[in-house]
């Protein structure tokens, strides 16, 4: 076959990097354009003196000014996802995101600025509002597409580029395996290794170095740093293709198939055409960031909203436990929470004093180790109350998938391995496992109620939250507790 291609290996792309370039860059377009607005408008620079009552505020009012409406749009660009995924965009897919959050942020702005008086249709609010938004897009769009087309500059001359993995060696592997090895010099794009099905196949060692078999794949994900895999098995069955996708979705990568796979995948899925051949990329469902501080900002005040109102409530129980038997008031216990965390899970005891000492066991019903207050307790979920203070703390959600103890987690993953995606989001008091199948009493019946859990991961969103919740209030008033 000849001597193998001698090629300089591209920097992984960092995408940190990208997005504090995009961030200096936001930032000079944001000082630039809104310097010439108001160097063209006096009138702004008035309206921003009359705001500072100290003469020695008034001088420094235009530097005060700026650097507040900057991070104004700075965050008002992260919540609307402006700095998620720069990498991966073109310039076509910029230009929709860009476009929307100025014209907001110019409603804002001018709302503030010149208050009621916005309201009225005046040629002059008119022309200002227009030309501002204009001038400060401009700008930032301007120099994001200076920004893309050199990263993509770097990519084409191979100074950087994305790491990925191949998995499987039929013989549309091997014919892109011999598509990659004929452009090493022209493309960013390199692979790390193979995945191979096992022993039988076609050997791509002469493109791509072997990393190890299908079997093998939980390891080697862990031990190898890739931002691609694509798959590109012999065997297309249904439940091998979803078992390496959620094997994959573990990490945080992008997972592509070839596209004669489509019809096994029950989930979204999106076209696209890498390098060489035409693939599917399986898109992960994350919540856009403005929904992440939402929910964030929801936990907290509703957890500190039930916490003040019940406050007697709280009381109550606290004393009732205490004289029920003999024990403390509450029941601490070291959970895994999210990216695998641990945190300490409160809860009132509802059960005896060491009714664990012959090791971890789940509740079942009528469980001889559950108090008789505590049978009323966990009818009606009383005894998860305290978790709101997890939620203060940050530790939990007030939606998620319910945390797990080590002992358990460890033997959920040895039937199970996809359960590792519960670690990517906060664990929560209440989910959508807990709603549809309620308390497990073994890890069978755990493995059983993470399909809900995963159903939610791939589904979720502000509303699916909310529906959860008033699912949850209607099994408390039922009291469907164990």
């Amino acid at each position: 076959m000849g001597n193998k291609v001698v090629d300089k290996t591209p920097k992984r792309i960092s995408g940190r990097r990208i997005v504090m370039r995009h961030l200096l860059s936001d930032i000079l377009a944001l000082i630039l354009s809104h310097l010439i607005f108001i160097g063209k408008y006096t009138y702004i620079k008035t309206e921003v003196e009359k705001l500072f009552s100290d003469p020695f505020l008034i001088n420094l009012s235009p530097v005060i000014f700026l650097s507040g409406i900057v991070l104004f749009w700075l965050f008002a660009f992260y919540l609307a996802g402006n700095y998620h995924n720069l990498a991966r965009r073109s310039g076509m897919q910029i230009i929709g995101p860009t476009l929307f959050t100025s014209f907001i942020v110019t409603l804002l702005v001018f709302y503030f600025l010149i208050g009621e008086n916005c309201f009225n249709i005046q040629d002059v609010y008119l022309q200002m509002s227009i030309q501002y938004f204009f001038i400060v897009w401009g700008f930032v769009f301007v120099f994001r597409m200076v920004l893309i087309r050199y990263f993509q500059f770097q990519m084409q001359n191979g100074q950087v580029g994305y790491y990925g993995i191949l998995i499987g060696n039929s013989a549309k592997a091997l014919e892109l395996a011999k598509e990659y090895y004929s452009s090493l010099s022209k493309s960013g794009f390199r692979y790390v290794g193979y995945i191979s099905e096992g022993n039988d196949g076609e050997d791509l060692s002469m493109y791509m170095p072997h990393l190890g078999t299908l079997s093998q794949l939980p390891k080697i994900i862990k031990a190898v740093s890739f931002d691609d895999a694509l798959i590109v098995l012999k065997n297309n069955h249904a439940r091998t293709i979803n078992r390496v996708i959620n094997t994959l979705k573990v990490k945080d990568c992008f997972i592509r198939l070839s596209a004669n796979l489509n019809e096994v995948i029950e989930r979204k899925i999106s076209t696209t055409n890498l390098e060489f051949l035409p693939y599917i990329t399986i898109v992960n469902n994350r919540l856009p960031i403005w929904q992440v501080v939402l929910k964030r900002v929801i936990d907290v005040s509703f957890s500190l909203l039930v916490i003040i109102l019940f406050s007697p409530l709280f009381i109550l129980l606290a004393v009732l436990v205490k004289f029920s038997s003999p024990g403390a008031i509450f029941y601490r216990q070291i959970r895994i929470g999210k990216n695998k965390k641990p945190f300490m899970l409160y809860k009132y005891r509802s059960m005896y004093v060491d009714a664990e000492k012959d090791g971890p066991a789940l509740s079942s019903k009528n469980d001889p180790r559950i108090t008789s207050l505590g049978k009323y307790l966990r009818k009606w979920h009383l005894d998860e109350l305290p978790q709101f203070f997890n939620v203060i703390m940050g530790d939990m959600s007030l939606v998620g998938p319910r945390p797990e103890r080590r002992f358990f987690i460890d033997q959920i993953l040895t039937q199970a391995p996809h359960y590792d995606q519960v670690f990517s989001v906060k664990p929560g008091i209440t989910s959508w496992g807990m709603v549809k199948f309620g308390y497990a009493e073994n890890v069978e019946e755990m493995i059983q109620r993470l399909q809900y859990d995963i159903i939610y991961l791939e589904n979720r969103t502000l509303v699916v939250d909310l529906k959860i919740l008033l699912y949850t209030f209607r099994s408390i008033f039922k009291g469907d507790g164990k």
